[in-house]
């Protein structure tokens, strides 16, 4: 089992929260590891054998965490705090109208930040990750088999979204998508709410920075897909002066 503090948001000035986190290693052995929780949003990596980790045991420890989210690279295990309610309204805005475009004849399957990707590149590194929005294709769904789509989907998805809050490191968002791409993923947004920028990600090809564009476009991976940006720039502006 696998605990840690059951709210983020009651860190104190005294001093760092602790946890401790244990998971089985290959042998059958257990692995333990201390956790120092920030009192802020942000990223902690720990590498201490979770390579073994199942969907179903990754699944129970996100049960237990809530207000924490966890992702796997390789034997890391990667823990965040979740983002406040800033970025959950603007997954919410996108993924709806993703939902829209896909009932209205995209078809496909459009996913919010609970759904995760576990994912094997070519040198055997596997990686689970759970982006804030994203898509799979009809075509990717048609080829899956019922294991694949089982708790963590076991492929890449074909879109994502990443939402920095004014608490991410614009970097840790950027290494992010970088490895979303590297996976296979054919179009990514990152949208960046403090600087009201989008960083288009398209596969082999440098990123395409748009400053607070008014809709963004599917192009040819989510044909016919335009999203209206206002409601998102307009909730990030409002967030900004509370």
């Amino acid at each position: 089992m696998m605990s840690l503090p059951s709210s983020p948001k009651m860190a104190s000035s005294s001093g760092p929260r602790l946890a401790t986190i244990s998971a089985s290693n290959g042998d059958g052995m257990a692995t333990t590891a201390p956790v120092v929780a920030p009192p802020l949003p942000g990223l902690i990596r720990i590498g201490c054998g979770f390579e073994a980790i199942s969907d179903e045991e990754l699944e129970r420890i996100c049960d237990e965490n809530p207000g924490w989210k966890f992702e796997l690279d390789g034997g890391e295990l990667v823990v965040n705090v979740h983002a406040g309610d800033e970025s959950s309204d603007v997954g919410l805005e996108l993924g709806g109208q993703l939902r829209n475009w896909r009932l209205g004849g995209g078809g496909g399957r459009a996913r919010d930040s609970s759904a995760g990707y576990r994912m094997t590149d070519a040198n055997g590194q596997t990686r689970l990750m759970e982006p804030d929005v994203s898509w799979v294709s009809p075509e990717r769904l048609a080829t899956a088999t019922r294991e694949d789509v089982k708790g963590a989907m076991s492929f890449n998805p074909d879109f994502v979204v990443e939402i920095r809050s004014p608490s991410d490191r614009l970097r840790d968002q950027q290494t992010k998508m970088d490895i979303w791409m590297h996976y296979g993923v054919r179009l990514g947004w990152l949208v960046d709410l403090d600087a009201r920028n989008v960083w288009v990600y398209r596969p082999n090809q440098e990123p395409q920075l748009l400053e607070r564009p008014a809709t963004l476009d599917g192009e040819d991976v989510l044909v016919g897909l335009q999203v209206d940006c206002a409601e998102i720039w307009r909730l990030a502006d409002e967030a900004n002066t509370d």
